[in-house]
């Protein structure tokens, strides 16, 4: 077994994944990236996100307001690494809530989108620019190692970490099962739209008031058999767009590691989308494709960010329940926390536990 030199190694080259790499590196630290392949058939969870970004607190907690602010946070890593795909997008809401709705219309609920077709191309080279070492290839299992861990890799060989970062989403729990319960899975499908509607003029993010994924997460302990919801919206795909969003839950004890059947997804998700006419126009998905991919969530509501309990040296940075606003602003925080000086590791602890994010009872120590 070949071991390359010790450093932080992460595994998952997703927004979660790539981000915390680029702010690591930022911060001198010698990182590896370990971006294995999605199973046969899916994508992963980053390539067929919305991509979202409100400008307003979608609650009350701290996170959701320092959430708020993430577009900041993309405009200065676009401003250091080039474009990723940022930008402000015109949003039209659609649902009963005629107050939302106008304040929509008058531009007075400000969102931006990260284009993630161009995001996927682009972060490659973002990478490579900023000093990570990228390794397309699967991590297959990890143990403890004296002073660090050790990650077996599906080509035999393996990698060597002082510090071991688990951003892999859906397949964390396949390296570590004995991670928090509140980390679950569920299978994303969207349809694929090779242009955008041209019926819809200029490329405005469509999307409901309010989505009905996050109510299935937050019962997904309590589900007695497999549950799944359609919510409605429409954001723009490089030259395409992405429509619709199917969410589907394995009941507890049920195998949530196999997506359910492509055919029954998609559907499901045509025909509840039959009834938002005004959203697809003249039939505009009847050539769109469905794409699948394993989603990662925590079903608290908070995102799994910190150390594994009674795993030194073993961390989490997932189950976001929007990655492309929590991400940018936690992965800076946590970046300093792995690498940052004692003081600063001090501080980013301190940030992350007033954010609500941290483990109860971790360990506080640098």
């Amino acid at each position: 077994m070949a071991l390359g030199p010790a450093g932080v190694v992460i595994v998952g080259g997703g927004v979660a994944g790539s981000l915390l790499a680029l702010e690591l590196r930022a911060l001198g630290a010698a990182v590896t990236l370990i971006d294995g392949d999605p199973a046969e058939g899916t994508c992963s969870a980053t390539a067929i996100s919305y991509g979202v970004i409100p400008g307003w607190p979608l609650a009350a907690s701290p996170l959701a307001r320092r959430s708020a602010t993430a577009s900041r946070r993309w405009r200065a890593l676009e401003l250091r690494h080039g474009p990723l795909g940022w930008q402000s997008r015109r949003l039209r809401l659609h649902g009963s809530n005629r107050w939302l709705s106008w304040m929509a219309r008058l531009g007075l609920l400000p969102l931006a989108q990260v284009d993630t077709r161009v995001l996927a191309q682009r972060l490659p080279v973002v990478l490579a620019q900023a000093g990570v070492e990228r390794r397309r290839i699967r991590a297959e299992a990890l143990a403890p190692a004296a002073g660090g861990w050790i990650l077996q890799l599906s080509d035999g060989s393996g990698c060597k970490a002082d510090q071991l970062v688990l951003a892999a989403g859906a397949g964390c729990r396949q390296l570590w099962p004995a991670l928090p319960g509140a980390l679950r899975s569920s299978w994303a499908a969207v349809l694929e739209l090779a242009a955008f509607p041209a019926a819809l003029g200029r490329p405005d993010a469509l999307l409901p008031q309010g989505f009905a994924r996050l109510a299935l997460e937050r019962g997904a302990a309590n589900l007695e058999k497999s549950d799944w919801v359609v919510d409605p919206g429409l954001v723009p795909w490089g030259r395409g767009a992405l429509v619709g969003q199917h969410t589907w839950i394995a009941a507890q004890g049920a195998d949530a590691a196999r997506p359910p059947a492509a055919d029954r997804c998609e559907q499901q998700l045509r025909e509840e989308l039959a009834a938002c006419a005004e959203w697809l126009l003249d039939g505009t998905s009847r050539s769109a494709v469905l794409r699948q991919a394993a989603v990662a969530f925590s079903s608290s509501g908070a995102p799994l960010v910190g150390p594994v309990e009674d795993a030194p040296g073993l961390w989490l940075f997932t189950g976001f329940s929007g990655g492309f606003a929590q991400v940018p602003v936690l992965a800076p925080l946590l970046a300093q926390r792995l690498a940052g000086s004692q003081q600063r590791a001090d501080q980013a602890q301190r940030q992350l536990q007033q954010l609500g994010v941290w483990p109860q009872g971790a360990d506080s120590g640098h």
